[in-house]
């Protein structure tokens, strides 16, 4: 993209959505701090891309302001200072996918499409994120997550290892939903989950971990994510008894 495209899409400062998100006092200091920083540069012809690197490069300590004067002087181009923001950074991913949910600069799936597609090593710590800020959007988003890059549904499994049952069920559904061909590579993953629940009574360990293998691998059967012959393998692993097994598959 030019700098004369960039320059006709900055006429549309006024529409910016920050003007929902307020800063503390130190913050909105710095960033009209920043938008000073970023007019100067917009007038040596420097790309809203290629300040938002210089800036994230030299004060990344400073994703929050810098970023809010980012979208709010070029609200139109929130892809490019999310990816510009994460190239220069990877390391605080987790900080820029941050604000721009909170600057509600996209829909949460999009602001997370275009973080993966940036650094999809990320890719859990975004789910998560989206997870604390906008839960309603969960499912959705780790659907966009795995259609974008699919060895993300790895880690994203393994990193709702700990949620409850319910909701370990819809992540599993919403993975293997986006990519039902992943579903052999994830029979292990999909087995190490069902046992991860801790409990200090053996007993009712065994219990929970039975009831958690019969939820989740019905939900990864119904999803069409694994066949038959890795659910029984799976199954038997968990010591499932013919029974359950016949529960997980005609319930």
């Amino acid at each position: 993209m030019t700098c004369a495209t960039y320059a006709a899409d900055s006429a549309v400062t006024e529409v910016s959505k920050t003007k929902t998100y307020v800063l503390d006092e130190e913050n909105q200091r710095l960033a009209e701090t920043y938008a000073r920083m970023l007019r100067y540069y917009e007038q040596r012809n420097f790309s809203s891309t290629r300040s938002v690197r210089v800036l994230m490069g030299n004060y990344p300590q400073h994703v929050e302001p810098i970023l809010y004067a980012a979208f709010e002087r070029y609200p139109n181009h929130y892809r490019h200072i999310i990816k510009a923001a994460i190239d220069a950074e990877p390391a605080f991913t987790r900080d820029i996918i941050t604000v721009a949910l909170n600057l509600e600069v996209a829909d949460p799936a999009e602001i997370v499409r275009i973080g993966v597609e940036t650094e999809p090593s990320y890719a859990e710590a975004m789910v998560s994120t989206v997870d604390q800020i906008n839960p309603e959007q969960f499912n959705e988003v780790i659907r966009v997550a795995v259609l974008t890059e699919p060895h993300t549904a790895d880690g994203i499994l393994r990193a709702n290892k700990e949620a409850e049952v319910g909701k370990l069920e819809s992540i599993i559904r919403s993975v293997l939903a986006a990519a039902p061909a992943l579903g052999g590579y994830l029979a292990d993953t999909i087995s190490h989950i069902i046992g991860s629940a801790s409990d200090t009574d053996e007993l009712q360990a065994q219990d929970i971990e039975r009831k958690r293998a019969i939820a989740l691998l019905r939900s990864a059967y119904d999803a069409g994510g694994i066949t038959i012959e890795q659910l029984k393998v799976i199954a038997a692993r968990h010591e499932l008894s013919e029974d359950e097994l016949e529960q997980i598959l005609h319930q």
